[in-house]
């Protein structure tokens, strides 16, 4: 898996239980099967996958915050409302994620403001977005804090944040967006968006 993708996956991995329970399980399913094979000398030695576990969000009477994934804090810090965000456009922000030399993809956080829509575009690749505050929708569905929407090379969506609070989503990208507007295509170019 790409960089920036494996990223989002991990971010969810350690906000989602029910994907905790499950990689548990499956962690054990590959114990028990390695228990009736001989021992044998590695020439390699690949590492095991790190899923550190913790509580998913903490709500408070006036508003819903959301700790910032483990694999993301040496980058944002541990909380999303002290990201140092970059003004897109109004209303839309982003705080880029630097990633190693020779990716090919980008990973970055965008907020968007309540009710506010992104520009119609599509994808030179595939696309995970990984919900960490508030909720959108598009012309596929309705995504909430710690869904993962997946849209590949050939889908073209307008995503909407939902009413009430900021949206914000961790999203890799393995190649550009493609945008249909010329303004959103000069503000891309402009802004790295």
């Amino acid at each position: 898996m790409p960089e920036a993708l494996a990223a989002v996956m991990a971010c969810h991995m350690t906000i989602c239980p029910r994907c905790q329970k499950e990689l548990t399980f499956l962690g054990s399913v590959g114990a028990t099967l390695l228990e009736d094979v001989s021992p044998m000398p590695l020439v390699m030695k690949i590492p095991s996958p790190n899923v550190p576990v913790e509580q998913p969000i903490s709500i408070t009477e006036n508003s819903i915050k959301c700790d910032v994934p483990a694999p993301l804090r040496k980058f944002v810090g541990n909380r999303l409302e002290n990201i140092k965000w970059k003004r897109v456009t109004p209303g839309i922000w982003q705080f880029p994620i630097p990633l190693a030399k020779h990716s090919k993809s980008s990973l970055r956080l965008i907020k968007v403001g309540p009710g506010l829509k992104l520009p119609d575009h599509g994808h030179s690749g595939s696309e995970l977005t990984l919900v960490l505050q508030g909720a959108f929708s598009d012309e596929f569905g309705s995504y909430e804090v710690g869904d993962v929407v997946e849209m590949g090379e050939g889908f073209e969506h307008a995503p909407v944040a939902a009413e009430g609070t900021d949206c914000i989503c961790l999203i890799a990208l393995e190649g550009p967006m493609r945008f249909h507007s010329k303004l959103a295509r000069i503000v891309q170019k402009l802004t790295g968006f």
